[in-house]
């Protein structure tokens, strides 16, 4: 090896001992005028691979590097001498590797042994000079793309589509199954509560799933005696943040959730628990380091696809450290095994688009762009709350806004601006039913069956009267106020139910019949001295006690 080393540098070995030629080999690769020479001989192909190990502080995981660049074939000391391999390396892995650039080791990590390839610390300030010349430019930040022929935004979505599920779970009780699994009829609710999608390609079911996941993660929401609710005094302060705030939380919520594998909700994707482990905080954080560096190049928008051709280029191993293609079992749809660096645009790739254009959208990061409103999105822009989040500033983050008075108009429609404060509007939601929503105004409409619910909820008319009165700074028209005081004063003063009677021949047979230790319990209320009312539910059992005990044929 030495002497293969030595040939290709031109370095007459006049020496047989061993440590003799290692020095005067080491003193030739050091030399800067031999460097620049060795270096000026590389071919193209060469550079760039020297170059992605300069890029990565002059060591890279072996894997990766032969993927890119091929690999040192193993060959012992007959068989270098026999087969001469630097006079014709067979790719740019060995042509570096020949003329010592290049050498290989092992490293100690978390995950376990992995074998490096390396360039020698005290060879790398003689090479980092180079990195300027030979940086390829396909691994460039994507150029800027022109204006999208429609835009899908996400301001002010997770928002509003937060707060509609605080309101749905506060003023509707939603019990949940084995697992703590909501049951359909419930799921479907919380479905409709939410905001239409805005492409046709969201499912707003997989976005329910996210939301609930996050409150709960948030601490906003909590399971209570088989019932999902909201937390009462985490809540409140949420609603009474700014706007901006409401959002970071949230969003620095799913930043650090482990609980949450973004890889397993990939639409496509079929992982199959078989013991093997991936960190979704590690490819979170690799993906959102390299959109930082999209943020800090300016805001125009950027295509989907040239996004993660870069990402493939320069950082393929964001969510495997070891580079490991081949033990996370992974299938498509069909039931195709997705092993094997071969499928990275259908794993990685597709967690890369999936993250872009669902959570990242979802939680206001990015806007996305389409060719049409039927179309996938193609391109994405960067918000100026998702450069705060993912540069971590709250400096420009907005105040809380300024109250707004509510207007209500004597058909008890209450109207106010989409930028009211959410806590009030939480108040308003327990008693009136939203009527429509655009991102200018929000309408409410109070009716006997909304304020009736409110009253089952514990909230009475004074409460109700005095919220008004505050949030319309005394303006509510008095009919509204007085037909609510009229609906408390008739609510819960009648009671239906529904009875069988039950016929006697004769006055005596009532107090035989309540004399019973178990018939006694089940009757009701006395109509007349010979009729007794018997509720529905305990029909079967009164029935069977009476014709054990021969009343009945």
């Amino acid at each position: 090896m030495l002497k293969a080393i030595a040939d290709l540098r031109a370095v007459p070995l006049d020496t047989s001992s061993h440590g003799e030629a290692v020095h005067q080999l080491t003193d030739a690769i050091l030399s800067p005028v031999g460097t620049k020479i060795i270096l000026d001989d590389l071919s193209q192909e060469e550079k760039q691979a020297l170059q992605l190990l300069l890029d990565h502080g002059g060591q890279i995981e072996e894997a990766r590097f032969a993927r890119q660049y091929g690999a040192i074939r193993l060959m012992g000391p007959a068989r270098l001498e026999r087969e001469q391999p630097w006079q014709n390396p067979q790719n740019p892995a060995e042509g570096l590797w020949y003329r010592g650039l290049i050498f290989k080791a092992f490293q100690v990590t978390l995950q376990g042994n992995r074998e490096i390839v390396y360039i020698p610390k005290d060879l790398l300030p003689l090479l980092n000079s180079t990195r300027s010349q030979t940086r390829p430019k396909e691994i460039e930040q994507p150029a800027q793309f022109p204006e999208p022929a429609f835009v899908v935004t996400s301001n002010g979505r997770l928002r509003e589509n937060f707060f509609r599920l605080l309101v749905h779970l506060q003023t509707t009780p939603v019990r949940l199954q084995d697992k703590n699994e909501l049951l359909p009829k419930d799921k479907q609710s919380l479905v409709q509560s939410l905001l239409p999608p805005t492409l046709p390609s969201f499912n707003l079911a997989a976005e329910l799933d996210f939301l609930l996941h996050l409150g709960q993660q948030a601490g906003l929401l909590t399971i209570a005696h088989g019932r999902l609710r909201p937390e009462r005094e985490a809540t409140r302060n949420w609603l009474q943040r700014s706007p901006g705030e409401q959002v970071r939380v949230l969003q620095t919520t799913w930043r650090a959730d482990h609980t949450w594998n973004d890889l397993w909700h990939v639409p496509g994707l079929v992982p199959q628990p078989t013991g093997w482990e991936n960190s979704p905080l590690l490819a979170r954080s690799k993906i959102l380091g390299h959109l930082e560096k999209v943020a800090n190049n300016g805001d125009s928008w950027r295509p989907i696809d040239q996004f993660i051709t870069m990402i493939k280029q320069i950082d393929p191993d964001f969510q495997r450290s070891s580079s490991d293609y081949d033990s996370w079992y992974i299938q498509d749809n069909q039931g195709n095994f997705l092993m094997g660096f071969e499928h990275w645009d259908k794993v990685e790739g597709a967690l890369i688009r999936y993250l872009l254009t669902h959570i990242l959208f979802l939680i206001g990061v990015v806007d996305l762009g389409c060719a049409a409103k039927s179309n996938s999105p193609t391109s994405f822009r960067l918000t100026s709350l998702g450069k705060m989040f993912l540069n971590g500033r709250m400096d420009d983050i907005e105040p809380a806004p300024k109250p707004v008075f509510f207007r209500v108009d004597h058909n008890f429609s209450v109207h106010l601006p989409s930028r009211a404060s959410l806590y009030d509007r939480f108040q308003l939601a327990r008693f009136a039913q939203m009527e429509r929503y655009d991102h200018g105004r929000v309408s409410y409409k109070i009716s006997q069956a909304s304020v009736a619910r409110a009253f089952r909820n514990g909230v009475t008319s004074d409460q109700i009267t005095a919220f008004l009165a505050r949030v319309t700074n005394n303006q509510a028209p008095l009919k509204v106020i007085e037909t609510i005081r009229n609906w408390s004063s008739r609510y819960a003063t009648v009671r239906l139910e529904q009875v069988v009677l039950l016929h006697l021949k004769h006055e005596g047979l009532a107090a035989e019949l309540r004399q019973q230790p178990i018939l006694g319990r089940l009757i009701g209320e006395a109509l007349n001295p010979t009729t007794l009312l018997v509720p529905v539910d305990n029909l079967p059992e009164v029935r069977r006690l009476l014709t054990e005990l021969g009343y009945l044929d």
